[in-house]
């Protein structure tokens, strides 16, 4: 997918996502396991077991010793549990306006949860009604982070992998997308640290913020803004740009941002994520040569006030020594030409 320019399904994880279930859940696992002599739980603890499934989540709690009265903790939890989803369980600010706005695509729910329940819970909540398919735990052969259940998806709305994303608070929400072969967007508001998040594709602190990554408007406005360190324009305006194109030719570029951190410049050449190509950088008058490096692809998106393409690039390959030299002489350069740097 080159910066979901094909999307046309997102996938969302339900508990820690879409709504925030915590003092519900932990309510119906004192229910099932204080009468057969277990400490109740608080919210902060059962946060830190949730995302596997109740069974897993039982079992967890209860340990080897106990599991010959697994299955009557877990009928006593799903029973009062079937009977309390809402009680507090709520959407998070912001869930019902931006699912509403993304009424463009298909969407989906895909949760550790069984199906019956999170399809109750979701209409209880006013929410059933945004999503194409709800799939539970039990919805397939495997539950995240297997695969498994987002392939199922994918091939119930026929859609392909780099046409759809997952939108969830855990690891698992992250590892079935990947191992789907669809990217990922964790969001940080839910029951797992922004640590645990750090294989995610794109990392949001709200709900409204996937809005920016599907809007591709929005994309260039904040991608314009991207580089870390930017060098002044003046110093950019002195700086020959050239890369690679598919002839293996070294064609101008033009530049955008450029710093040590990264590259953006607009250009006519479509480029894949992920891909690596080749630079040459030079100075006019000042460097005898010029100096080459490599840099890998992270967005390549149409861009329609310059009727081109934005490339933004993170470079990877260059010679550390030579880069500052560079810039040495583009000061230089600049400083004996106009008397003046910034």
């Amino acid at each position: 997918m080159e910066n979901f320019r094909n999307l046309k399904l997102i996938i969302f994880d339900l508990d820690g996502t879409l709504v925030d279930s915590i003092k519900d859940i932990t309510n119906a696992l004192n229910h099932a396991i204080t009468p057969y002599g277990f400490k109740a739980l608080d919210t902060n603890d059962t946060a830190g077991m949730v995302g596997e499934g109740i069974t897993r989540l039982i079992e967890k709690i209860l340990g080897e010793n106990n599991s010959a009265i697994k299955d009557d903790v877990l009928n006593r939890f799903v029973k009062y549990y079937a009977e309390h989803l809402s009680d507090f369980t709520k959407p998070y600010p912001g869930i019902k306006d931006t699912l509403e706005k993304l009424d463009k695509y298909k969407k989906a729910v895909i949760s550790n949860k069984r199906e019956s329940l999170s399809k109750k819970l979701l209409e209880e909540l006013g929410l059933l009604k945004y999503f194409d398919v709800v799939m539970g735990s039990d919805s397939a052969s495997e539950k995240k982070p297997s695969p498994v259940p987002v392939k199922k998806v994918l091939g119930l709305l026929k859609i392909e992998a780099d046409e759809a994303i997952i939108v969830g608070d855990s690891e698992h929400d992250i590892r079935a997308g990947k191992r789907a072969g669809i990217k990922s967007v964790a969001v940080t508001y839910g029951y797992r640290s922004r640590e645990s998040l750090k294989e995610a594709d794109f990392v949001i602190d709200n709900i409204n913020q996937l809005l920016s990554l599907t809007d591709k408007k929005v994309i260039m406005q904040e991608r314009r803004r991207e580089t870390r360190y930017p060098i002044p324009e003046i110093y950019r305006n002195y700086i020959l740009f050239k890369i690679k194109d598919s002839s293996d030719n070294f064609i101008p570029a033009a530049l955008l941002d450029f710093s040590h951190h990264g590259i953006r410049l607009k250009n006519q050449i479509f480029m894949k994520n992920e891909s690596v190509f080749e630079c040459l950088i030079s100075v006019p008058a000042s460097l005898a040569k010029e100096i080459g490096f490599k840099a890998k692809v992270r967005y390549c998106a149409d861009d329609d006030e310059t009727s081109g393409f934005i490339i933004g690039a993170e470079i990877v390959e260059i010679n550390n020594e030579l880069w500052f030299n560079v810039f040495e002489k583009v000061h230089n350069f600049i400083r004996d030409r106009i008397g003046k740097v910034f």
